[in-house]
């Protein structure tokens, strides 16, 4: 049996590895409902994983259902101490058929209500969102050109549109603060920065730009796509893609620019090994002390991967997996644990699939869901442990949840939105 001097210990262990969760649910090991995670029930946490003290001491350890507290059960309820716990409610769906675009919400408790789309819940037909201190910012793309403000609160009323320039066609947004933001724009090598607290007629939404032409391709535009910022530091990918072709086909290898963002000034790239560096990831994944970005390379081709960025040395660690092991282009993913890991895979002839892999060995464990035609569109986790797909199929399109950590489908079916869901973001 476990004594209470070890199981302070192991949580002690915990706390000075400072690791964090990736898939961490809801203040996981809130034993009183008060929400907040002291030591005492990490504790019992401790205790419950080693079988010491009854699952029943604290249910809200076993946030995934699974009847056991895991190692990253764990970790999640030390990040809740240390950093406070959050609180997702609803996940928003961006739906669209590419000729009308609405949103859809979906409850995450159970039975997970659904708001479908409507035609009072209209954005453009080409966009994906963000979501930052509580609002989500819907980036309408090629032809519309702007960041939508919408705020839940308000039942999802827009507060502000704002254009990014004629033909620009935003990508991705990234939040320094609440009043300023960077804009990728793939038509374009300026980077724009912006106020996304911006006036209702969006007098002050432009701040300024900074060029990124130095690092493109030879047609002069570097194909600027999802962004993430780490200690003061902008990384924008770059897809550099050739504009001459007519499904812009890879000119050369990927790379990261590197920004100040206290001065917002170029400081430097990091050169990727891999080619048109693209998922349906919100913004650039960084974990552990890296960056991961899926490198899709020439479409239908197997030469990518997910590819490492250490941030400590600036540079890339190379695939740690790749196209050819995981079977297909790797459209989308999402890491659960250091041994588990999920991946939307675009496979030959036409089909495509959700499987569960292992970082560590690249060893697919578990195809969750395959389709024919390319109709998984993306995947997320919330702060609850579950995965969410969207799923585009013809005559059975919706939301499809799933537990993260064993890939058990939570719902019987596609949660139906009336148009297709594109991407997914979760709110409080």
């Amino acid at each position: 049996m476990i004594r209470p001097f070890d199981a302070c210990r192991l949580v002690g262990v915990l706390i000075v590895l400072g690791v964090t969760s990736v898939a961490g649910a809801a203040c996981v090991g809130d034993c009183n409902g008060d929400r907040s995670v002291t030591i005492s029930e990490l504790v019992s946490g401790v205790g419950i994983s080693l079988g010491s003290v009854a699952p029943t001491a604290c249910e809200d350890f076993d946030r995934n259902g699974d009847g056991h507290v895991s190692v990253d059960e764990l970790i999640a309820g030390v990040d809740d101490a240390l950093r406070g716990c959050t609180a997702q409610t609803q996940a928003f769906v961006v739906t669209t058929d590419f000729t009308t675009g609405s949103f859809a919400t979906v409850a995450l408790d159970p039975p997970r209500a659904v708001m479908p789309s409507s035609p009072r819940h209209l954005i453009y037909r080409d966009a994906v969102a963000r979501v930052h201190d509580g609002l989500v910012y819907v980036i309408n793309r090629l032809f519309a050109d702007n960041i939508q403000v919408l705020d839940p609160a308000r039942a999802f009323a827009t507060r502000i549109e704002c254009s990014t320039g004629n033909g620009t066609n935003p990508h991705d947004i990234a939040f320094v603060d609440a009043h300023k933001a960077y804009v990728s724009r793939f038509e374009t090598p300026g980077l724009l920065i912006v106020n996304p607290s911006a006036q209702a007629n969006c007098a002050d939404f432009t701040l300024g730009t900074i060029d990124l032409s130095p690092l493109a391709d030879a047609d002069g535009n570097p194909d600027m796509d999802q962004m993430a910022i780490v200690d003061g530091r902008l990384y924008v990918a770059l897809q550099r893609l050739d504009i001459n072709t007519i499904l812009r086909t890879p000119a050369r290898n990927g790379a990261l620019a590197v920004i100040d963002t206290a001065s917002d000034t170029l400081v430097g790239s990091i050169e990727l090994d891999g080619e048109n560096p693209f998922a349906a990831t919100k913004g650039l994944t960084v974990r552990d002390g890296a960056i991961y970005v899926s490198d899709v390379g020439f479409l239908n081709v197997i030469d990518g991967g997910i590819e490492r960025i250490d941030l400590a040395a600036q540079q890339s660690a190379g695939f740690v997996v790749t196209e050819q092991e995981l079977r297909g282009d790797i459209t989308d993913f999402a890491f659960v644990s250091d041994h588990l890991a999920y991946a939307l895979i675009n496979q030959p002839g036409f089909t495509n699939a959700l499987v569960a892999f292992d970082p560590t060995t690249g060893a697919i464990t578990q195809t969750v869901r395959q389709t024919d035609g390319y109709t998984l569109a993306d995947i997320e986790l919330n702060d609850r442990g579950e995965l969410y797909l969207a799923d585009r199929a013809r005559h059975a399109s919706g939301i499809r949840v799933y537990r993260a950590a064993d890939g058990t489908p939570l719902t019987d079916s596609a949660l139906d939105l009336v148009l297709p869901p594109f991407e997914i973001v979760f709110v409080p």
